[in-house]
């Protein structure tokens, strides 16, 4: 029992440190980008009146990141706990266990979905994109995280043998992973995107 918990939290292999490289960038300009709109100040008097206005804009509840994180955070949270008796992790593992990994999974899929926001933001070059966006973006940005997701079932099911499924989970034919996280990264992203046209804001941001 110590040695399967042990080889839990055991999980420095090649293939879950290149899955966290791939994410360190892409945080770090979120913080980055984060800092400088917390710090953003305009002191010419003759733009008071226009200056009121976009700090309103530029108040922290207003960045597009942050709102897609206050809007997902509820929506993978209780996807993550519905989902997670079908993994076998929920009946081998203490619950000290079940309760880290039910976080783990959720700051994972809140940094896949600031991923794949950045990725289509750089194309688009705006952030503003998600607030009226084409056609081609939302398909793209759906495609990107549930690629991802489809990566990282594979890699964590079948190489690392990090999580397995009970025979409850519905499976994807072909690719051969999780229906329920295959839905979940179906669906979210377009819920997510229908909520954040309903919350933009006025001034859009670049």
């Amino acid at each position: 029992m110590m040695d399967s918990i042990k080889h839990q939290f055991t999980v420095f292999n090649c293939f879950d440190l290149m899955e966290k490289v791939l994410f360190i960038p892409l945080v770090l300009l979120v913080l980055i980008l984060l800092m400088h709109y917390f710090f953003l100040t305009d002191s010419k008097e003759e733009n008071i009146k226009n200056n009121i206005s976009f700090r309103r804009i530029q108040s922290w509840k207003k960045i597009p990141e942050v709102q897609l994180l206050m809007l997902s955070v509820p929506l993978q949270l209780l996807w993550e706990i519905a989902q997670f008796p079908l993994y076998t992790v929920w009946h081998e593992s203490e619950w000290s266990y079940i309760i880290y990994g039910l976080i783990h999974c959720t700051l994972g899929d809140m940094l896949i979905l600031i991923s794949v926001f950045w990725i289509v933001s750089l194309l688009n070059r705006s952030r503003s994109w998600i607030y009226s966006p084409a056609l081609s973006n939302i398909i793209l940005f759906t495609i990107l995280g549930l690629g991802y997701t489809i990566f990282s079932e594979i890699v964590n099911t079948r190489i690392t043998n990090s999580w397995g499924y009970t025979e409850l989970m519905p499976i994807v034919p072909i690719i051969e992973v999780g229906g329920m996280p295959f839905l979940q990264w179906l669906l979210i992203p377009s819920v997510l995107i229908w909520l954040m046209q309903i919350i933009r804001p006025t001034r859009a941001y670049e």
